[in-house]
């Protein structure tokens, strides 16, 4: 059961992103267009649970937002694919990870988005932060089970 929320907390994670119309401006949307790409990610599980973590994800750009869909496997549960969309959101000035799973805040440092969440579920309390630039993307997370033994992982993508 903990592998498959700590592969569901990495599927969140590596993007809590289904966009709605956003009318940001041209430069706003220019720094969005810079996030796509194609990229693999690696990273490995320590703590209650351990093992190697591999993610694909890749983003398209297109008007005012950016897509993603992707794909996470953690060996000995089923992979986990995720979509969504990025959008900077006019009206609230802020970046925005749209996905059926919610709504993630992105915070612009320099070149870099960062979004952290914190998720509570019956299997615990996970927590979760990615940075994505025109060449980076890394997720970390950690998760934290109802008896309170603690798994963590980053996940360093490369394009």
């Amino acid at each position: 059961m903990l592998r498959s929320a700590i592969a569901s907390v990495a599927v969140a994670t590596v993007l809590a992103l289904t966009a709605a119309p956003a009318f940001a401006g041209p430069a706003e949307n220019a720094f969005l267009q810079k996030l796509t790409a194609s990229w693999t990610g690696r990273g490995h599980l320590s703590g209650a649970e351990s093992g190697p973590v591999a993610c694909r994800i890749v983003f398209t750009g297109g008007g005012q937002s950016i897509k993603y869909q992707g794909r996470c496997s953690i060996p000995d549960v089923a992979a986990q694919a995720f979509n969504g969309a990025i959008i900077y959101n006019d009206q609230t000035k802020r970046y925005e990870s749209r996905s059926m799973g919610g709504t993630a805040i992105g915070v612009r440092h320099g070149n870099s988005l960062v979004f952290t969440t914190k998720t509570d579920s019956a299997a615990g309390r996970s927590y979760s932060t990615m940075s994505i630039s025109p060449t980076s993307l890394v997720v970390d997370f950690s998760i934290i089970d109802q008896s309170g033994d603690k798994t963590t992982s980053r996940i360093t993508f490369s394009k």
